[in-house]
């Protein structure tokens, strides 16, 4: 078993992610929305403590051996066929950027949703770098997308499991309320498989999507630009 924290730091968010979160669509924001944009990100970047801490396991018979966490359904199960090891990770955007959008809140929702859409984007970004460093280690495999906890029927309930594994309360602050939600808000818990000739690819098509039927973007006759974190 591998385990490891780091710290993230993403100098420019993905202003056009954010965009889609808040429903532009290929539209372009005017003046005033992209004046927000850039006041929104510099508040932003300023409480923002990416981070991310993982593990790496042996996989037998589609669980690991002797960790008190069972990897549990058929999506899962199919998302790791012929994997020889599977990443459990977790990464978090910290508390300080719940605290800034529950005070804009307060003073403006407009700042609000545009802060909150930043930092969809931002989490989605330090997951990007956080798998980028950990598949340094790996470059022999073949790896799967991230499947995320809640996804499918891999069961949501498992969420506290799957952070005590990891310890990630004690080492990066997250944590998760009584309705299976990850605290700080802005945090992603998810699991990718490792192998050789796998037959799953390391991009989530939306026919593999349980969330194909109500997706907006699919109405809309677009895609997510990251279709394994649509769940967030």
């Amino acid at each position: 078993m591998r385990q490891n924290e780091r710290y993230v730091v993403i100098e420019d968010i993905d202003f056009d992610e954010a965009l889609r979160y808040l429903g532009y669509g290929e539209k372009a924001p005017d003046s005033k929305t992209k004046e927000l944009l850039l006041l929104c990100e510099s508040r932003l970047k300023k409480v923002v403590d990416g981070k991310f801490v993982y593990k790496v396991f042996d996989l037998m018979d589609g669980q690991i051996p002797n960790v008190n966490f069972k990897l549990e359904g058929q999506a899962i199960q199919r998302h790791l066929k012929n994997c020889e090891k599977v990443i459990f990770m977790c990464a978090t955007l910290s508390g300080g950027v719940d605290l800034l959008i529950r005070k804009m809140q307060i003073t403006g929702m407009a700042e609000a949703m545009i802060t909150d859409s930043l930092a969809s984007a931002m989490i989605e970004q330090v997951c990007d770098k956080a798998e980028e460093v950990i598949l340094k280690d790996f470059d022999g495999y073949e790896h799967t997308w991230r499947f995320g906890l809640g996804y499918d029927d891999f069961p949501l309930a498992y969420q506290k499991q799957f952070l005590e594994v990891l310890d990630a309360p004690k080492r990066i602050g997250v944590c998760v309320n009584q309705s299976m939600m990850l605290t700080p808000t802005k945090s992603v818990t998810c699991v990718i498989g490792l192998g050789h000739d796998l037959q799953t690819s390391t991009v989530k098509s939306c026919d593999m999507c349980s969330f194909r039927e109500k997706c907006q973007f699919r109405k809309e006759g677009r895609t997510c630009k990251k279709t394994a974190e649509c769940l967030e």
